[in-house]
């Protein structure tokens, strides 16, 4: 329960001055809405995770929880990226190099104390951590830029959030939790790559056709 305390904390930092900055610096228009719907779903995702890990013990809460540490780390690595490549501070710098550093490195070395990571979870964990945001944000923003309607865009975030958890725990109930963990943590990947591959072209594609018009 950590991370959510610290995903409220960092977001905090970002509420003002993040939309205006992204879409300065990085050249693409980035809404107060897009920002606060994005991390509803990222939170959702988090806290489905947690309930995994909690209520129905395998690997699967155990990855997604693992993937939202290693995208905290990650999400430390942009912000000081640009905040050095641009010389203008990004914000949230401060709470992710605080906060974000050691909680991840700690979520980690609690996994592998209680001897819960092995090569199939940090690969798959690491992956998602990649791949959760960029998908997360261009579904959002598609959705916002497509004039969806404020509830139609929180139902669709519980959708995305809560059928999935419905979703497997059915599958554990009928095939077994066993067989299901193995099915997601192999299949993951397979289907996360070629997710990141083509939302990270249609972000560059969006942001050539932007920067032509």
């Amino acid at each position: 329960w950590l991370l959510p305390v610290i995903a409220a904390i960092h977001v905090s930092e970002e509420y003002r001055a993040f939309p205006g900055w992204a879409t300065q610096t990085l050249g693409i228009p980035y809404s107060r809405r897009k920002f606060v719907a994005e991390n509803i779903v990222m939170w959702v995702i988090l806290i489905a995770g947690i309930l995994l890990t909690l209520y129905a013990p395998g690997r699967v809460g155990l990855a997604i929880v693992l993937a939202t540490a290693a995208g905290f780390f990650l999400n430390m690595l942009f912000h000081v990226y640009f905040t050095v490549k641009k010389g203008v501070y990004s914000p949230g710098t401060l709470t992710s190099c605080l906060l974000f550093v050691p909680t991840s490195i700690y979520i980690y070395y609690l996994a592998g104390r209680d001897g819960f990571l092995s090569v199939p979870i940090v690969i798959v964990s690491v992956l998602l951590g990649l791949g959760m945001l960029p998908v997360v944000i261009a579904v959002v923003h598609n959705a916002v830029d497509s004039g969806m309607t404020a509830s139609a865009l929180i139902r669709k975030i519980v959708l995305m959030g809560v059928l999935p958890f419905i979703v497997i725990s059915v599958a554990m109930a009928v095939f077994g939790r066993e067989t299901v963990n193995k099915v997601m943590m192999y299949a993951t990947p397979l289907i996360v790559v070629p997710l990141v591959l083509k939302t990270l072209k249609k972000m560059k594609e969006k942001k050539k056709s932007n920067m032509t018009s």
